[in-house]
């Protein structure tokens, strides 16, 4: 099931040429997953108070046509792939303006214990063993390519 995120583009995030420099991108994709993982499963502040991060651990980027200052748009966000341990997210950002697919992406991330919390190596931790309600959430939210 897609989940949509809207914002509008800040000047400080355009470049010389007036669009969006392409670093931004991830920033807005880290933005709407936060946003989503509060919104349907649990807030990130309160992983990390229980002792779990998410790090990431790849993207992959492809960029379409180009967004502009105070251009107003759409992520939609999918959660593709769920094991309890790893997810994978799969991204389109639209402009409002134009309509136009402006950049896709996928994100890897995985469930991890904090290094800085428990004094240890990070190491990969099962939510579907250690919080089997959020497991069952996430599960709510998987869908196929």
């Amino acid at each position: 099931m897609s989940w949509t995120w809207k914002r509008k583009v800040k000047y400080y995030e355009t470049d010389r040429m007036g669009v969006v420099h392409h670093s931004n991108y991830l920033r807005y994709l880290e933005e709407a997953r936060m946003e989503w993982m509060e919104e349907n499963i649990i807030s990130y502040s309160e992983l990390e108070n229980m002792g779990v991060i998410v790090p990431a651990v790849s993207a992959t980027e492809n960029f379409k046509a180009f967004l502009r200052f105070e251009e107003p748009f759409t992520l939609h966000l999918r959660l593709i792939e769920y094991t309890g341990v790893r997810m994978k997210f799969a991204y389109e950002i639209y402009s409002d303006k134009t309509g136009l697919l402006c950049y896709s992406a996928e994100t890897s991330h995985y469930f991890s214990s904090d290094a800085l919390k428990t004094g240890k190596e990070y190491m990969p931790i099962s939510i579907k063993k250690k919080f089997p309600d959020i497991h069952e959430k996430m599960l709510g939210f998987l869908e196929s390519q």
